[in-house]
């Protein structure tokens, strides 16, 4: 197996270390049923919500690129930041645990919903060692004695994003461009995506611009300025552009500006993890119209900000919209269930499960 990234430029598949881990390509598909209840009939789905059975979502594309390098370099741990209920740290936990890799968890607040602690104990279970903070000095803090009690550590910060893992999402257009001469989608005019970390949206600028597409991207923040701004992805954009030239000379030199994005700000909410009513509408909208499955703090509000953009911009004369779904599809409900309760997670992060907010477990 190679990706479509390495086949127009092979150079780059011997300059990157690269493993595959995901079931590529990931669906694309019309949202038939939801075009019909807001009125709008282009609408479209990236499924990378499907991107490995294992654990879905759009780490996995960054994960290619992190854990051979990792291995690589022969680090024991793999040591990341991220909110307390972070998908990021979960899927670096289990793909990183099947690598033989230990990963360290690092976590700052966010509001406690279920997702939260449905991670956290999924956390436990594929083996993380985790720290939880209850404010960001204390994260600095204790980030300081993390560092130097884990000796040959692979620091993999916030959402796993660099100029380096971000590669993995330019190849993530180039796989949508080979499906869209294929005839299983049309070329979407826009391209919705979350901002976190910005990775996910800087690689699809930068693949955009490689595969020849038209489409331009609009990313919708859901995270802190620290970690989710306009000026911070453009750069992002550069610096991996610049990365693969400096490793393929074929890659095209590529210069981006603020005209090769859009981003969204009304969707935040004002607090990383807030749950916002346009959020969980839009949540519950797709589930009911389409079974699929999203989450309020990423997917809901990029799929939110995208119902409001084809309703209320009327240039777009019927033209293909496009969601690009990062969420993971993988069910951990049994396993959730069989974890022990709230009781095994560790003393540092049981005042995030004083009340039980999952359900199934009640």
């Amino acid at each position: 197996m190679t990706l479509p990234l390495f086949e127009k430029h092979p150079a780059l598949a011997k300059a990157l270390p690269w493993m595959p881990l995901g079931d590529w390509p990931t669906p694309v598909h019309k949202l038939e049923n939801l075009g019909k209840a807001v009125g709008y009939p282009e609408l479209w789905i990236k499924r990378d919500d499907k991107s490995s059975s294992v654990y879905g979502g759009n780490k996995v594309r960054k994960l290619e690129f992190i854990i051979p390098d990792a291995l690589r370099k022969k680090k024991k741990y793999v040591i990341t930041v991220g909110g307390i209920g972070t998908n990021s740290g979960l899927a670096t936990t289990i793909h990183c645990r099947n690598a033989g890799i230990k990963t360290v968890l690092l976590l700052i607040p966010q509001p406690i919903i279920q997702l939260v602690q449905e991670n956290l104990l999924l956390d436990r279970h594929f083996g993380a060692e985790i720290h939880a903070f209850r404010s960001i000095p204390g994260a600095y803090l204790g980030t300081v004695w993390i560092l130097l009690t884990h000796p040959n550590f692979y620091l993999l910060w916030a959402g796993g994003t660099s100029p380096f893992s971000t590669i993995g999402y330019v190849n993530a257009v180039l796989e949508l461009k080979d499906q869209i001469d294929r005839g299983l989608v049309p070329e979407p005019k826009y391209i919705f995506s979350a901002i976190g970390s910005m990775g996910t949206t800087a690689g699809l600028v930068v693949g955009t611009r490689m595969a020849g597409l038209k489409s331009h991207n609009i990313g919708v923040k859901v995270s802190m300025d620290t970690y989710s701004n306009f000026k911070g992805t453009i750069s992002l954009a550069n610096k991996t552009a610049m990365l693969m030239r400096k490793l393929d000379p074929s890659v095209p030199e590529m210069k981006f500006t603020a005209a090769d994005f859009d981003l969204e700000l009304n969707y935040y909410g004002g607090e990383y993890g807030r749950v916002t009513p346009e959020g969980t509408a839009a949540v519950e909208l797709i589930k009911k119209t389409e079974g699929i499955k999203l989450e309020t703090t990423y997917t809901g509000k990029t799929l939110a900000a995208m119902l409001d953009f084809v309703k209320k911009d009327e240039s777009l004369n019927g033209a293909p919209v496009l969601l690009w779904n990062t969420y993971n599809s993988v069910d951990f409900s049994e396993i959730i269930r069989q974890c022990g309760g709230f009781g095994t997670l560790p003393r540092n992060v049981q005042w995030a499960c004083k009340e039980n907010l999952i359900p199934y477990l009640k």
